[in-house]
This record gives structure tokens, C-alpha cells and sequence, in this order.
């Protein structure tokens, strides 16, 4: 190929030899890398090279450009790598002097040899030469593209080449460019910025760390002090990554803890920090001075990560307590002894009139914020202990025994420790936030336990006497900053001592004060507020103890709950106890056995709103943070409390008009969610479990209770549970989401839109159950029917109202087709049997009166006016018993007259009886006489049955109580007289009648008879009887022993209910035949 453009290429015409350079370098290209030999690459390179030395500028870039697809493809060895630095860019070429555009080829050139391994041996080998000659390639580039490159290769040259006395000079060519000073110019369309650069620069200056850190620290020293803020966030920011020992240190200091990915940390040699130790603390010392808290945020991360990063340099080494040492002599020196104020003469002793000097200020701002993060990067160092005898300095005096009793004294010491109250804030903070990285211990603070015990003992007294007794905490803000400070430091003290009934009671004196102090006010400041939330979590923390807890403070506390105390002071008890619970499982169910006791108080709402607001915050307390695994216990308590929350539930509806009540209710539901899903699968199918069989037994006043409470925990469920109850969980989606929107909406909004949803609706809950014949889904998919049907005979339906016509046609051929398609028989028969009732409001008098004892299933929902949002129709109910009731009676007499029905019609048969029966039973008294002698040919043949087809006993039940209903609203030879059946009409049939429900006596339950339809078929027989009482005398007299016996059957029934409807009927035919 060469050859081929041999001319072009030699010709002294310029434009042929570019013209020949570009055909060259498009022929190159064409070729598959992997097609050249080794010899063939040399021989281009060579050409290229020696090519280099033409003046012409765009003949030089297509040169470079040749070359550098070379090397990008890596197909270049050592020996072109050495040929193309040695004799070309560090020879024929001098770079900074090129135009911009073969600059930036050239930059690529040499990044692209140094990255790859093949070629980087060769540059390799050629050492110093190849260092002096990369950094006179660099002298002077100021285009910012460019440096984008050279920033990238100084990495790599640190990491692979020997630099020996070229060091210097080479950091020289990094540090030249730092801080970056680089603003984009107006309408400039590069896309490098100057974070861009000055972030590629620091990732140079941290790869010269280990080898230049002599000459690193004291450049970042200088240009920290600059004017210019972004000199100084770059030179801080690089500080503390150098310092720590990873890129964007600060990013992981959060709370003043530094807390690194494991084995990430590489810092700067500890020698180096030496060198310059004094100089790093007093830098750190002056930002504290000129740094502003409101504004140079970034900043201070940056100074905190330096001091933590020293911090780590020195921790656990020979020379960690000269840097305590330096680090305080910079950030809060000692006064020379002729500076400082007298000193008190001892603790207990009276004081002179000089001693209300403080012998020096306590760290402030970002001075204190400095010896904090110290302390927490090294928790096992001196700094900590350093600090605390000089903070508690006052303190440390021995017990004092026997105790001063002259109010002068105490009133004299509370002002001293008023003026010392800056440095016990201050010891109260770098204990708190100490704690989080380790248990405190005497061993931590250098001192004893009889000097701790002795500031107990001391503080105490003093602050007993002086704030309790004198009150001399009350009048403003700062007695009461005192008081708090004090009280915490107290509590810190005391959890490191063991048991000592003296200190222990000593503290507890002043323990009601300071819990009376703690009943928030509307003119409480903001930080006083949060010291006063502090205190509760240190006496929580000490109640939790249980050496302490359980000779007074615990005691202390429930007994505020117990008593008179006033609203406010309970509050404080149970904030105290809530967050004690969540360290203790006796504590946990102590507090809310207690609370859930006080829920029983009918008048006041504040110990339910107590009570719910404890079980939210330690529900959230427990999912932060459970390290004694109590959210188990938790859930246990709840689940054996299950009748108390459904009580407390109740309530808060019928409440729901005031705010607190439906916050309440909120965060009610929000613990049991939040309780549930913290949970294993197998405790959340038993929980759920528990909750929806309570729910079914117990017969809330509100039956949106269980509802609520079971959407909640559904919210929490795993979606991969195994052997959930899933039809449980579809019963309530589909019943209290889809059926009741379902009904209001098409009762609210006349358009066909709607209509044409709850069709698609439909389509899918059809489609659904095809797939395999899903019998879970027959029940609630029939109460979708019905209630969509109930919304469209309730609502006006206008002659354009084509869809919902329609859709309404569609939903009664659901119900009384006698030809259904096999997959829709079991929908059928589920809307006839289990649903049907929804179509019209439920009569008071239709299942209360029952009154099971034993579990039976409820109804969730009486859907009325209230529930679904919509007005009714006063002539609707007439209406949908017109429309379905006597078109289902209609039905069941055609399958009647046909000869030998199957066994499909016959059960049809009977579902469409059941399904007018239970219609008939809920019409209102002022309608149900004009259907009253239909009603009663169709219950007496729904409890005889014929010589067909036996009855069930659901059936039957439901023929007696229609039958007995009839006869309870007309007297019982009216209503038979008027009746167009001719089995009562004549005595034979009366009294083949009467002996057909003697029959009934012997019935026992069938294999798929539940306990409700058996105790509901005997109290209906019962009622029944005692109503078929006032028949003609000559009937009864002849089945009086009869149906004497059989209520006397009756009246040992295992149901309740049974049992005293029996005793009515009894009674009547003893006095009346």
C-alpha cells in the first residue's frame, strides 16, 4: 500500500502528499487489525516517523492521526512505542508548539501508550529519558481539552516509571495547575468545565500522595489559607482525602463519625504528616476561627474530615498523645497560671467572693465540632479522657460527708455551675455522640470509680436541694439550660456505677423535678425542647437498666400513670416508658397492658390517643433499630389484644367528626401495617389469620373495623407467602374495593362510561374463574353482580342509557337464565344462595334476631344510603323485588313443571326458590302484604319440599322464618284463609302440614351443613310454631302433645337462641290450646 501511493507520498507538492497520507490512512483502516504482522506495523510506524519532521502543520496531524489508530486498535509493540517517542514526539516534534487540534492528537498519542501494556514496557525502557521528555512535551498547555488528557497520563507515569531526582520536577508540572483557575468563556462550546479539570487534577495529586507527600502537604497547607473559595474547597477537600486515605473522604463523615468501606483506606505516610503536624493544627484551628456555619458548609466537612483523618493517622500509635497534646494546644489552650481565676476551695466548701470566674471558656462552634470528631475517630484515645477532666474539672472533688444544710451555699453553687453550664453542654455532647461508637467506661475517661461515684453523690445533693427545694431553676431560660445540662450529665455518670443505694437514691430525689420540667409548653424554645426530649431518651436508657429500674425510677414512672397526675405529666411518663420498652420485653408488655387498661375509660379519648401514639412509636423505634428481636413481642401483644384495638377502633369511627379521632385511627392502622410487615412470613399468615377469624366471631358495632385492619395487614404481606388464605384476602379486595365503588359509582354518574368499565370488569372476573374452574372466586365475584345490579335498579335509567341497559340485561340473565353455560353455573348459584340479600337493605329483624352464641359467619356490610354515598329511591326496593324477586319465582315454577328434571335443574330449582325466599324475607312491612300469599306457597313448599326433591336445611330455615314472619304480621288463619295455595286452605292439608314440620324435629345436620343453617333451621321452626299457634283449634288440639314435645326437645338445644324462642313458643301453646 505504501508503495502504491509511493509518489503521492515522496512528492514535494503538499496537497499530493495529503491527499497520498489520507488514501494511506483510510487503507490502514480498512484492514482488520488482527491482519497486521508485527514487521508491518514497524515499517508503517517507521514511515510515519520519519515523516514527522515536515513543517507542514496539517500533514502532522494526519501523520498522528495515522499512528494513533494504531495504537488505539493496540496492535503497536515496545520497539514502535520506543521509535515513536524517541525519535517523534520527544524529537522531531516539539508539542507545545503545535496548533491546538494536533496537540490534543498527540496527548491521545501518548495516553494511548502509556495505558497499554505492550507499549508501556517499551516506554518503560527507555526511563529517564521518556520522564524528561514527557514533561517537556506539557510545558506550557493551558487549553483546557488538552490538560483534560495530561491529567489523565500523571497517574499512570506515578504508578509505572522510576522518576528518581525527576520527582520534583514532575510534581512541579502537576502542582503548577493547582488550585484550578479556569472559567469557560462566553459561548464556548467545550464541554470541559472546571469542576471537570479540578477533579481530574486531584485525582493526580492524590496518586503523588506516597511519593511527593513532602511536597504535597505543605502546597495543600498554603493554598487552604487562599482567598479564593474554590482554591480553598479543592485544597481542603484533597487535605482530607490525602489525610484519610480515600477519594471524597468527606462524603462518608455523617454526625461527625467517619464511617469508610472496609479496607479502602491507603492515607499519606505517617512521616510526612509529622513533619508538618504543627502546621495542620494550626490550619484546622484557623478555619475554626474564619469559617462560617451558615455558608461554607462544604467546607467544614472538609476541616472536620482533616481532624478526623489525623485523628486515624495517630490512633492506637506511640505518638498519639503528642497529638492530643498539639491538636488542644491549637483548638482550646490552657490559661499560663498567672492568667488563670482562683480556684474554688473544694465543692462543698463555702466559696469566696472570687470564685464566680470560669478558669477558661469551654470550646464553642466549630472548635468544638473538631475535638468531637476527634474523639469519636480514635474512641479509644486520650483526647476523650483529656477533655473530660478539664470540662469536669470543678466536679471532680471527693464525696462530702456529713452534707452543708445552709440554702446559702446551694444558692452559691447552682450560680457557679450556671457559669459552668457552657463546659457541661459540651461533655453532655461529646458523651452522647461517643456512645455511639462504644460503651463508656472508666477506662475511656482515666479516672476511678469513687471519683465518678463522689460526682454523683455531690451533683445531685446540690442540684436536689437547690432546685427542688429553692426552686432556683425557675425564672428564665438559662437556670433551666442549667438545670438540663446537669441532669444529663447525671445520667451518663450513672449508668457506668454499680449498684449503691445512696447514689441510687440520691438521684431518684431529684428525678420527679426534673419529669415535672419536662411537660412541653407553648413557650418553650426550640432547643430547650430538644435537651428535654434528650433527657427522656437518658432516663429510658436508665429505666431499661433494670439495677436501677427496679428500686424506684420504673416505679416512678407507672405510678404517674396510675394516679391523679395531670394530662401533660402522664405524657411525660409514657414517652419515657415508650422509649424503655423498646430495650426491654417485660417493660414493653407492662406499659401497654396498663395503656390498654386505661382504654376503658367510656368519656375521656386521651388515653386512646396515648395509647396509639406508644404502639406507633415504638413500632417505627423497633423497625429502625431491634436489637433484642421485640417486634415478635410486639405483634404477640397486639394479636392477644385483638379485642381491646377492634373496641378502640369502634370508637374512633363513631368519633371520626374530630380531627384527633381520625388522626388516631390513622396511625392505628399505620402500626398494625407497619408491625405486620416487619414480620416473618410464617407470623404474618398468623396474624392475618387471627386477625380475619376474630373479625368473622366477634361482631364489631362498626363493620369497617375488620375491613380496615385487614386491607392494612394485606398491605404488609410478602407477595411470595406460602399457604396464605387467599381467598380470604379476594373476599375482602373484591367485596369492600371493587363491590361497594362498583355501586356507587353507577348510582353517581349517569354516562355510559362507567357502564362500560364495570362491563370490561366483568369480562375479566369471568374470564378468571374459566381458568380452571376457580370455585374460590364464585362469592365475591357474585357480590360484584349483585351490587352492580342493585346500583343499576336503584338509579334512573334514561331511554340513551343504552350501555348500562345492556349491561343490566346481561346481569339478570346471570341470575335467572335456566340455561346457563356450565362455567357461569357456580357464579349463579352463588349470587342466588350467598349474595342475594345485597340487592335490598337489610332488615334489622332478619339476622339479629338469631343471636348465635357460637361462631357464625357474618355479613360484613348492610349496604345502605350511608355506606355507598348514593340516594335511594324510597320505591327502589319495590322495584328490585319486582324485577329479579318475582321473576325468580317465575323461573322456579317453570323448572317445577318439568316432568324427571336433572339433577342440575333440580338444584337450580331450589336455588332460585331460596333466592325468592331470601328476597321476601327482607321486603319492608308495609310491602311484604301484597306478596304475602305468593311468599307463603313458595315457604311451605321450601320446608316440605315434594315427593321431587328434598330440601336443605338452609332452604328450609329460610321457609320457616318467611313462614313465621307472615304469620307474626297477620293472624295466622287471615293469612292462610288469604292465601291462593290450597295446602292450607283445607284441615287435611293443615294437618299434613303441621306434621311435616313435626318431621323436622329428627333433621340432622348434613356433610355440608354449617352450625348456623342447623341452629337457624330449629329457631325458625320454634318461631314458626309459636306463631301457627292461633291455626283453628280443632288443627291444633290434635297436634298439641306433639309440638309440645318437640319444643320441649327444643328447650335443650346447645344454642342460646334457640333455647328461648323454644320457651316462648312453649308457653304459648300451654296457655292458648
Amino acid at each position: 500500500m505504501s508503495q502504491f501511493y509511493s509518489a503521492g507520498l515522496t512528492s514535494p507538492d503538499g496537497s499530493l502528499q495529503k491527499d497520498a497520507l489520507k488514501k494511506l490512512n483510510n487503507g490502514i483502516r480498512s484492514r482488520p487489525p488482527k491482519c497486521f504482522t508485527d514487521s508491518e506495523v514497524f515499517y508503517v510506524v517507521e514511515f510515519y516517523v520519519s515523516r514527522l519532521i515536515l513543517s507542514d502543520p496539517d500533514l502532522i496531524g494526519i501523520i498522528l492521526e495515522g499512528i494513533l489508530w494504531l495504537a488505539e486498535q493496540q496492535v503497536l509493540g515496545a520497539d514502535c512505542a520506543v521509535k515513536i517517542c524517541g525519535d517523534g514526539l520527544f524529537s522531531s516534534l516539539h508539542i507545545p508548539s503545535l496548533r491546538k487540534n494536533e496537540r490534543r492528537v498527540a496527548y491521545r498519542l501518548l495516553l494511548a501508550l502509556i495505558s497499554c501494556d505492550r507499549t508501556r514496557s517499551g516506554l518503560i525502557s527507555m526511563k529517564l529519558e521518556f520522564v524528561q521528555g514527557f514533561i517537556c512535551s506539557l510545558e506550557g498547555e493551558k487549553d483546557p481539552e488538552c490538560l483534560m488528557l495530561v491529567f489523565s497520563m500523571h497517574p499512570l507515569v506515578l504508578q509505572h516509571f522510576e522518576l528518581a531526582h525527576l520527582a520534583e520536577e514532575h510534581f512541579d508540572c502537576m502542582a503548577a495547575y493547582f488550585p484550578v483557575d479556569y472559567t469557560p468563556p462566553p459561548g464556548s462550546t467545550s464541554m470541559v468545565s472546571r469542576a471537570r479539570l479540578a477533579e481530574r487534577l486531584r485525582t493526580c495529586l492524590w496518586a503523588a500522595r506516597h511519593l511527593d507527600g513532602g511536597l504535597l502537604l505543605p502546597l495543600l497547607i498554603e493554598k487552604a489559607t487562599a482567598r479564593r473559595p474554590e482554591a480553598r474547597t479543592d485544597a481542603l477537600g484533597l487535605l482530607a482525602d490525602c489525610l484519610i486515605g480515600t477519594l471524597h473522604a468527606a462524603s462518608f463523615l455523617s454526625e461527625f463519625l467517619l464511617i469508610l468501606p472496609p479496607k479502602q483506606r491507603d492515607p499519606i505516610p505517617t512521616a510526612h504528616v509529622t513533619a508538618y503536624i504543627f502546621a495542620l493544627c494550626n490550619l484546622v484551628s484557623q478555619l475554626a476561627t474564619e469559617l462560617d456555619t451558615s455558608c461554607d458548609t462544604e467546607d467544614i466537612s472538609q476541616t472536620l474530615s482533616i481532624v478526623a483523618g489525623l485523628a486515624l493517622t495517630y490512633r492506637g500509635g506511640p505518638e498519639e498523645m503528642d497529638f492530643v497534646e498539639t491538636l488542644l494546644k491549637c483548638l482550646w489552650p490552657e490559661e499560663r497560671a498567672e492568667e488563670a481565676s482562683p480556684e474554688v476551695d473544694g465543692w462543698f466548701a463555702m466559696a469566696p467572693g472570687s470564685a464566680h470566674g470560669i478558669s477558661k471558656v469551654a470550646p464553642q462552634d466549630l472548635f468544638a465540632d473538631c475535638l468531637l470528631t476527634g474523639v469519636l475517630a480514635s474512641p479509644s484515645g486520650p483526647l476523650l479522657a483529656r477533655l473530660f477532666h478539664r470540662l469536669a474539672a470543678p466536679l471532680l472533688w471527693p464525696k462530702v460527708d456529713p452534707l452543708p444544710t445552709d440554702d446559702c451555699f446551694y444558692q452559691i453553687k447552682f450560680e457557679e455551675i450556671i457559669m459552668w453550664t457552657p463546659h457541661i453542654l459540651f461533655l453532655n455532647r461529646l458523651l452522647s455522640h461517643f456512645s455511639r461508637c462504644k460503651n463508656l467506661s472508666f477506662e475511656d475517661l482515666q479516672t476511678k470509680e469513687e471519683d465518678v461515684r463522689a460526682i454523683v453523690f455531690n451533683f445531685s445533693h446540690t442540684l436536689k436541694r437547690s432546685c427542688c427545694d429553692l426552686r432556683m431553676c425557675d425564672g428564665d431560660n438559662q437556670r433551666s439550660l442549667t438545670e438540663i445540662a446537669a441532669f444529663g450529665l447525671l445520667c451518663r455518670l450513672l449508668s457506668l456505677l454499680s449498684n449503691d443505694d445512696e447514689v441510687r437514691k440520691t438521684f431518684l430525689e431529684f428525678c420527679p423535678h426534673v419529669l415535672e420540667h419536662m411537660v412541653s409548653t407553648e413557650g418553650m424554645e426550640t432547643p430547650l425542647y430538644a435537651l428535654r426530649m434528650e433527657q427522656q431518651c437518658l432516663l429510658a436508657k436508665l429505666v431499661s437498666q433494670f439495677s436501677l429500674g427496679e428500686d424506684g425510677l420504673l416505679l416512678l414512672l407507672f405510678k404517674l400513670l396510675q394516679g391523679d397526675s395531670s394530662v401533660e405529666l402522664e405524657g411525660v411518663a409514657i414517652e419515657v416508658l415508650q422509649r424503655a420498652s423498646c430495650n426491654s420485653d417485660v417493660i414493653l408488655n407492662n406499659l401497654f397492658t396498663l395503656l390498654f387498661q386505661r382504654c376503658s375509660d367510656p368519656v375521656s379519648l386521651t388515653p386512646v390517643l396515648q395509647m396509639v401514639s406508644a404502639v406507633l412509636f415504638v413500632t417505627k423505634s423497633l423497625q429502625n433499630s431491634d436489637e433484642n428481636n421485640l417486634l415478635p413481642f410486639l405483634a404477640y401483644i397486639l394479636q392477644h389484644r385483638i379485642n381491646d384495638i377492634f373496641n378502640v377502633a369502634d370508637r374512633l369511627i363513631g368519633e371520626l367528626p374530630r380531627v384527633e379521632a381520625k388522626s388516631c385511627l390513622l396511625d392505628l392502622l399505620s402500626s398494625i401495617r407497619l408491625v405486620s410487615s416487619s414480620l416473618s412470613e410464617v407470623h404474618q399468615v398468623e396474624i392475618f389469620t387471627s386477625l380475619v377469624e376474630f373479625g368473622k366471631r366477634r361482631q364489631p358495632s362498626n363493620s369497617y373495623a375488620a375491613v380496615l385492619f385487614d386491607c392494612e395487614i394485606i398491605s404488609a404481606l410478602r407477595p411470595k407467602l406460602p399457604d396464605i388464605l387467599l381467598k380470604e384476602i379476594v373476599d375482602f379486595i373484591v367485596f369492600n374495593e371493587l363491590c361497594v365503588c362498583s355501586a356507587t359509582l353507577i348510582n353517581k354518574f349517569p354516562g355510559s362510561g362507567v357502564a362500560e368499565i364495570l362491563t370490561k370488569v366483568l369480562n375479566l372476573l369471568l374470564a378468571h374463574m374459566d381458568e380452571g374452574g376457580r370455585g374460590a372466586f364464585f362469592v365475591p365475584t357474585s357480590r360484584f353482580v349483585v351490587l352492580t345490579l342493585r346500583g343499576l335498579l336503584v338509579s334512573q335509567l334514561s331511554a340513551t342509557a343504552i350501555a348500562r341497559k345492556r349491561l343490566l340485561e346481561r346481569l339478570l340473565d346471570i341470575l335467572l337464565s335456566t340455561n346457563v353455560p356450565c362455567p357461569t353455573q357456580g357464579l349463579q348459584r352463588a349470587c342466588l344462595l350467598c349474595s342475594l340479600h345485597l340487592l335490598l337493605p337489610l332488615r334489622e329483624a332478619a339476622d339479629v334476631d338469631i343471636g348465635l352464641e357460637t361462631e357464625v359467619e357474618l355479613e360484613p356490610l348492610c349496604l345502605d344510603e350511608e355506606i355507598t354515598h348514593c340516594l335511594v329511591n324510597p320505591l327502589a326496593v319495590q322495584k328490585c323485588f319486582c324485577l329479579v324477586g318475582l321473576r325468580l319465582r317465575t323461573a322456579w315454577q317453570l323448572l317445577r313443571e318439568i316432568a324427571g328434571p336433572s339433577p342440575e335443574q333440580a338444584s337450580l330449582e331450589e336455588a332460585f326458590l331460596h333466592g325468592y325466599l331470601r328476597l321476601a324475607s327482607l321486603l319492608p312491612d308495609n310491602i311484604v302484604d301484597d306478596y304475602a300469599s305468593n311468599a307463603l306457597e313458595a315457604a311451605v313448599l321450601g320446608v316440605i319440599g315434594d315427593a321431587r326433591h328434598a330440601m336443605e336445611q338452609q332452604t328450609q330455615a329460610l321457609g320457616l322464618f318467611v313462614i313465621a314472619r307472615l304469620a307474626a304480621h297477620r293472624p295466622a288463619p287471615s293469612i292462610l284463609s288469604s292465601s291462593s295455595f290450597s295446602l292450607p286452605s283445607s284441615p287435611d292439608v293443615t294437618d299434613d302440614f303441621l306434621e311435616k314440620l313435626l318431621c323436622l324435629r329428627v333433621t340432622r345436620a348434613s356433610a355440608n351443613s354449617s352450625l348456623r343453617t342447623t341452629s337457624s333451621l330449629r329457631f325458625n321452626l320454634a318461631r314458626c310454631l309459636r306463631f301457627l299457634v292461633d291455626l283453628p283449634p280443632a288443627v291444633t288440639t290434635r297436634h298439641r302433645g306433639a309440638i309440645r314435645r318437640l319444643l320441649e326437645d327444643l328447650l335443650d338445644d346447645d344454642c342460646q337462641s334457640v333455647r328461648l324462642e323454644a320457651a316462648r313458643a312453649h308457653n304459648d301453646w300451654c296457655l292458648k290450646v
